[in-house]
Order: structure tokens, then sequence, then C-alpha cells
């Protein structure tokens, strides 16, 4: 019914048959469908936000997407809360009203507060740099912990198709997830 980019991990939905997946399809256009993730963002993020505007592919990188304010490309809009801040990290929730490529990764990017791990939009391991030098063994322990996007669907709300009642599926935290929280917790404690 939808797709997660390759890195991320998560809940997604798939219909055993076109008349489902036809019903699906139109909860998505329609934005019916609630869907929330989580993801570690470089650097501590506002307590709330809401992200707008327009994406269309980055011209100096192709497989890239880039987001902009003059109405060329496709309007996108998401909102987050931030869960809590680990120095020089957070963790927060996203909540996507579209459901563009890539649209997660290219608004927390415009935000300044890219996804950890995160090469194509500005959040790798080049970016430890950017922070202070008492960080460096920290960051340099997370990226042994974790070695792709640190995006997550969280869950995802539907109408079902045949009953009509709202349904909620959810995707428990993956390990990799966990052990960079467990590190960034006990690093707050020191």
């Amino acid at each position: 019914i939808h797709r997660l980019d390759k890195e991320t991990s998560g809940v997604i939905l798939i219909a055993k048959d076109n008349k489902t997946h036809f019903k699906l399809s139109k909860q998505f256009e329609e934005r019916k469908i609630k869907k929330v993730y989580r993801a570690l963002v470089w650097g501590n993020a506002p307590n709330k936000g809401l992200i707008n505007g327009f994406i269309n592919r980055d011209r100096k990188n192709r497989t890239t997407f880039i987001l902009n304010n003059n109405e060329k490309g496709k309007y996108s809009e998401s909102s987050f809360k931030k869960i809590n801040y680990f120095s020089p990290l957070s963790y927060i929730e996203i909540y996507p009203k579209t459901g563009r490529t890539h649209q997660i990764r290219v608004h927390l990017k415009s935000v300044s507060h890219s996804i950890l791990c995160d090469n194509n939009y500005g959040g790798g391991e080049g970016k430890i740099k950017s922070y202070h030098m008492k960080y460096n063994n920290l960051l340099k322990l997370i990226f042994k912990s974790i070695n792709r996007v640190a995006l997550h669907a969280y869950s995802i709300e539907i109408i079902h198709p045949q009953t009509l009642k709202k349904i909620k599926f959810t995707a428990s935290i993956p390990d990799d997830f966990n052990q960079v929280l467990e590190i960034l917790g006990k690093s707050q404690s020191d």
C-alpha cells in the first residue's frame, strides 16, 4: 500500500487483495491514515514544530530531494514533538500529513535537525566535527551501534476496509535504536 525507505524500520501495510488495496489507497489519498515515526536527530530540537513546503528533486544530486517554498514540486507537511534530549541528539516523534518520497528526511534537514546516520541529508558521521570534542567518543560509540538511518515507522492507524473500525498497528522500537537510547541515557547520568 505504501513504501518505507530502504533503511527505515517499522510497520508497513500490505493488502491481500485488490479490493482492500483500493480502499486503503483511497484512505492514503484522502489523508485519513495516521502515521507516527520515531527518529534520532542531531541537535536540540524544539519541543514541537510544523514543517511544510514543496518537495522536488535536488538538481545537484538527482537521488535526493529538497524543500522549497516557491510552489514548485509536491506539497508536503509534517509535524513533530521532542520526546527527549540527550546532548547532542534529540529523540523525536514525527507525524507526516503527506507521504512524499524522503519527506521526513528532507523536512528534518530543512530545520537543521538531520536524522542520525543519514548521509544523503546531512546526518552522517562527518557531522561529529560540528560538535564539541567532548562528544567525540560518545558519538563514535553510537555510530558503531547503529549503521542505518535512525528512522522508525512506529505506528499506523487505518479504518479497517471491511469492519470500518479504526485499528492501529505498532512496531516496537528496534534493538539498534534501544541500544543508542541506552548509551545516550547513560552518558547523561555520568
